[in-house]
């Protein structure tokens, strides 16, 4: 046995079979990995990434993003990879809507495994990110799109998500990225064709499948020779019966055998609550699980620790969820018509390990009118017709009966595809006029039935108290756009849906609906079971979930979590930690930062140079309001503010909303014609001012009506510092006073031959590209986030 075996062997209780070895020994990863299904994908890319890492980390990225179409399979597989790897030096996160980890993106250097859905994963690799503050977004953008092996898995899941992943890999290697940048694509019916795009022509030799040697493997063997038995079910959908629950639940408690699973899949979450109620009625001394996408996390998580229950019988009633990835292993299995790659997927479900061969059974629920789109949803309805007639040509759906079918069909995915102009554009996260962003939502997933999140809470006054702030990941709901509209439509004469204004700091009511948005409802408004989840019916009301907890920061644009830290610390110093932080963290990357035009000695400056905008009067009077004391006595970049102290939390009236102390720093940068990459870093480091230099639409216009130019409550002609003569940086870098000119505001070149700042930046966009610029502009900040915690109380 070699050495990988063993250690394989130590974390999983079994030792890897032969083309799991391949994957972590060979020379170089494949491209695509198409392996039946039970076969260990999922250990395959995660245990074979970490050894590689371990052991060949120059060839090996950092992070590694495990990406899948559903919540479902994504919590399972965060389960595993923390077992597995419980003993080593690795971080593993959760990103998935209603949990999101975000610590991860404080270490670039370490380590990680990033686990999430699509959704969460592809709307920030475009940075356009879901359901997090959107001056996060470069951030994320740039983590997950250098040094990072992204693994794609069950892609005959994916969509329209499937061929946005290829176009990004395509980006990546054209536009160059801080390491390496690799993907994976895995699934038991993988058409690698379908990753072929308009800026990714994949090489498809780098493929990896079963071997003779893993067909010869005992275990493999019997999973791969398991027998599946296939009958039609005597029950068929008909929108028009409105007894089809009652009907198929009969059918399924006739051919159920007591202290077994069966496991019924249904393709919507509706028709699958109707069966789930009949077989409680029906059979009220049998188990019965009721498992989909629409319940809130703290109900969905006792859900999913009762279906992962080792020895799990009795009958459990989901939708796609359970379709993939998710180790389950029913004795009888009843399915609706869907796609054939579904219908393989879930097939895999019964009888996964081969050991039940003498008594499996497979039944298929054939759809009346499929032409319906409310009844074929969410799949193609030829696509339901040409999987039907493979079905009646068949009496096993064995794998190995079904690796010998020839020309079945093949849906290559549809939607739109991001172009490089799309990249390029949403590289610049400034909203346009209407206060609007571009919607990537159309790459993401290929149906317009994206998901929103809805929670519910109880209030007295007519709108929700703003003393809340956000809503919790623990009680939201996911559900689909067109659901979301229908119970509004219900109930709009009675309740408002309310969105949270992080600008404004309020509740505002929705006059729109789009993906990734959280809604608040009030309890009365109804529309949620604990036991059947999402209904949409107004009278079934649920309890809030609503916890009160301390007192959280508010993301708007004059938010500066990071100089109201417990104590007061000078300029001077907060320079140094940062310029000591941004040193330590390329010697951290090693290799990364050390590539022929990785320009460190740049950003060890900009580290110093970053927060020199904190010295405007403004931002001064800012960190020492109630400090009577510490008024002029240093230049401060930290004070001891406790905003969950309402005395802290009271600021000063000023007619500077909105005031960046970044932009200051910026402007100082150009004033002493220094690069325009620092002015750029420096005025990126809180994700707020970027591409663009424009006023907010709340702004006060200076009283001096002469003033024709600011932006982000920084005037023309401001006197920085006033009035001491000069700020000290540390280290010897000290700048003098400066009169701050926002000319750079005005598009075209200025008049001593200057371009704007907006050209400027453009021009950086084209020297660095749009992954390595915004992995310059994550180190500053990490940096600042690191140095900020050395006096943090």
């Amino acid at each position: 046995m070699s050495e990988f075996s063993d250690w394989f062997e130590s974390v999983t209780g079994k030792p890897p079979f032969p083309y799991q070895e391949r994957f972590a020994l060979s020379a170089d990863l494949p491209l695509f990995l198409s392996v039946m299904t039970g076969a260990g994908k999922t250990a395959t890319a995660i245990l074979g990434w970490f050894w590689r890492r371990r052991n060949f980390p120059e060839q090996t990225p950092r992070r590694l993003v495990y990406c899948l179409p559903m919540r479902s399979l994504v919590e399972q597989t965060y389960q595993n990879a923390q077992a597995w790897l419980k003993d080593e030096d690795v971080d593993i996160h959760l990103l998935m809507g209603g949990a999101v980890s975000n610590n991860w993106e404080e270490y670039p250097d370490r380590n990680c495994i990033i686990i999430g859905t699509q959704d969460q994963l592809l709307s920030r690799a475009l940075n356009r990110g879901y359901s997090m503050s959107r001056y996060k977004w470069p951030v994320h953008f740039a983590l997950l799109n250098n040094d990072c092996l992204w693994v794609m898995d069950e892609v005959q899941l994916m969509g329209a998500g499937l061929q946005t992943t290829a176009q990004l890999q395509g980006f990546r290697e054209k536009f160059n990225t801080c390491g390496q940048a690799r993907s994976l694509w895995m699934s038991a019916t993988l058409n690698p064709e379908f990753l072929a795009t308009v800026d990714y022509q994949p090489d498809f030799n780098q493929r990896l499948e079963l071997a003779d040697a893993d067909l010869q493997h005992p275990t493999l063997k019997q999973r791969w020779e398991a027998k599946k038995p296939l009958f039609q079910a005597q029950v068929a959908y008909s929108r028009k019966d409105s007894n089809y629950g009652k009907t198929l639940a009969a059918q399924i408690l006739q051919v159920h055998q007591p202290g077994s699973l069966t496991l019924v899949i249904c393709n919507q979450v509706n028709r699958a609550q109707t069966v789930y109620a009949a077989l409680k009625k029906q059979a009220p001394d049998e188990p019965v699980l009721l498992i989909h996408s629409r319940f809130r996390p703290s109900e969905r998580q006792a859900l999913n620790e009762r279906l992962s229950a080792e020895h799990l019988t009795g009958i459990v009633v989901a939708t796609q969820t359970v379709e993939a990835g998710v180790d389950l292993s029913a004795r009888v299995l009843f399915t609706e018509l869907a796609p054939w790659s579904s219908m393989v997927q879930r097939f895999g479900r019964c009888n996964r390990m081969g050991k039940d061969s003498q008594t499996a059974q497979v039944y298929w629920i054939d759809l009346q009118d499929i032409e319906k789109k409310d009844v074929s949803a969410p799949y193609d309805p030829q696509a339901l017709q040409a999987a039907k007639e493979i079905l009646r040509s068949l009496t096993d759906v064995g794998p190995c009966t079904l690796s010998s079918l020839e020309n079945t069909p093949v849906q290559p995915p549809e939607g739109l595809i991001p172009r490089q102009r799309d990249l390029l554009q949403l590289f610049d996260t400034t909203t346009d006029l209407a206060g609007h962003d571009l919607d990537v939502s159309s790459f993401i997933r290929d149906t317009p039935e994206t998901d929103i999140a809805i929670a519910w809470r109880t209030w007295d006054d007519d709108e929700p108290p703003s003393e809340w702030g956000s809503l919790q990941q623990d009680e939201l709901c996911r559900v689909s756009l067109v659901r979301a509209k229908e119970l509004l439509d219900k109930v709009k004469n009675q309740h408002s849906a309310w969105v949270w204004d992080r600008v404004k700091a309020t509740w505002q009511r929705v006059s729109y609906l789009y993906p990734g948005m959280s809604l608040l409802l009030h309890t009365q408004a109804g529309g949620y079971e604990t036991e059947l989840g999402f209904t949409g019916n107004p009278k079934q009301v649920p309890t809030s979930v609503y916890s009160v907890r301390a007192f959280e920061l508010l993301d708007n644009d004059s938010r500066d979590d990071l100089s109201y830290i417990g104590e007061f610390v000078t300029l001077r110093q907060h320079s140094q930690d940062v310029a000591e932080e941004i040193e330590k963290l390329c010697q951290d990357l090693g290799e990364i930062a050390t590539e022929a035009d990785f320009p460190r000695d740049l950003i060890i400056k900009a580290a110093r140079w970053h927060d020199a905008g904190k010295a405007h009067p403004e931002f001064q009077r800012k960190l020492t309001y109630n400090r009577p004391e510490r008024v002029g006595s240093e230049f401060w970049a930290k004070s001891d503010h406790n905003y969950q102290k309402p005395e802290d939390r009271s600021q000063m009236s000023s007619d500077r909303r909105g005031f960046r102390h970044e932009l200051v720093s910026a402007l100082l940068a150009i004033a002493l014609s220094e690069e325009f990459l620092l002015a750029y870093l420096v005025a990126c480091h809180h994700g707020k001012v970027r591409m663009t230099i424009q006023p907010r639409p709340y702004e006060t216009p200076p009283p001096d009506k002469s003033i024709e130019l600011y932006a982000l409550g920084v005037h023309e002609g401001d006197w920085v510092p006033d009035p001491v003569a000069e700020i000290d940086l540390g280290n010897g870098l000290k700048i003098p006073q400066q009169v701050l000119s926002l000319q750079c505001m005005r598009l075209g070149k200025q008049a001593e031959g200057e371009l704007s700042w907006g050209a400027s930046a453009i021009a950086l966009l084209e020297k660095y590209g749009p992954f390595r610029l915004a992995y310059l502009e994550t180190l500053i900040r990490v940096a600042d986030w690191r140095g900020s915690q050395r006096h943090q109380s």
